[in-house]
């Protein structure tokens, strides 16, 4: 049902943040632990945009315009000309021993973006949202533990949050006018559920056309997807390596292109020997007609 190739000819440490611009069509994503930025075009066409030389992590990448990105290195956010390569500071944060994680748009552009720490037996991170009239994070929601994928139901009414150190995935309400959320709850729990192995732990998400959720499975070597109205498991996608990371649609105006990062770190010399794919981004597609992206976040809104 679901043809899986490799879209890299190269593994990645830390492969994460795959966002489609459907603008100049190309795969935007991470390597985290090298710092790097880079492309694939729906070809294969390999170009790193950004290498950050001082050891910093670089979790996040968002599209503004032809020009500029949003980047996280570490922990602050940063605007970067594409052509210049140029760094314009827009906030930082001061939580000792935190960095930036996952990050994404909401539909009108506003960016949240969240953290993680080395500890991940505290629930001390948060969700971020960038406000656009002052360029400043504030926190949205604390007393995370695994700062992960973000998206919003197809109406833009809702929004769903994983928390990967509680193996959750959470459900809010979502003001598009303003940006508020509201009336949390919990939409999937992974522990002590038949559906899933008590080690793999959810990561990046996306949605698609029929609004159900797509899971990346980091340690689980598959992607999910889950109902996006009962979080009941739909079916899932086998991948060649067990640290996937993210998700997200692409390849075009049909969007029918499911595109994947996963990492190479965190496993063993073994493991490396026995999944020699590890780190390679992936391309998936599907002869089922369902198989297709909603519009993607795109063009954050800064000031």
């Amino acid at each position: 049902m679901f043809n899986i190739e490799t879209l890299s000819d190269r593994a990645f440490e830390l492969g994460e943040g795959p966002h489609w611009n459907p603008v100049d069509e190309k795969l935007y994503f991470v390597d985290i632990l090298t710092g790097q930025i880079a492309t694939y075009d729906s070809n294969g066409k390999f170009n790193e945009i950004y290498k950050n030389n001082n050891d910093e992590t670089v979790s996040v990448v968002l599209p503004v315009n032809d020009n500029n990105v949003v980047i996280s290195v570490g922990n602050s956010l940063r605007l970067l000309d594409l052509q210049t390569k140029t760094e314009k500071l827009i906030d930082k944060i001061s939580v000792d021993g935190h960095r930036f994680n996952d990050g994404k748009c909401d539909p009108s552009g506003r960016i949240w973006i969240g953290t993680m720490g080395k500890d991940f037996s505290n629930a001390n991170s948060a969700l971020y949202r960038l406000n656009p009239a002052t360029n400043k994070l504030e926190v949205q929601i604390d007393e995370i533990i695994l700062s992960n994928g973000l998206c919003w139901s197809l109406d833009s009414k809702k929004m769903y949050y994983i928390d990967s150190g509680k193996r959750s995935v959470f459900l809010f309400d979502y003001d598009i006018d303003n940006g508020n959320i509201s009336n949390k709850r919990t939409f999937l729990n992974m522990n002590d559920n038949k559906d899933f192995d008590s080690d793999e732990l959810p990561d990046g998400m996306t949605i698609d056309v029929n609004g159900n959720l797509w899971i990346a499975m980091f340690r689980g070597s598959r992607i999910v997807n889950i109902d996006g109205q009962n979080g009941k498991l739909l079916q899932s996608i086998k991948m060649p390596t067990s640290l996937i990371t993210s998700v997200c649609f692409g390849g075009g105006p049909n969007l029918d292109t499911m595109y994947v990062t996963s990492s190479r770190r965190y496993l063993t010399d073994d493991q490396k020997i026995e999944q020699p794919l590890a780190g390679y981004c992936f391309r998936i597609t599907s002869k089922d007609s369902n198989f297709k992206g909603f519009k993607p976040n795109f063009n954050a809104n800064i000031k």
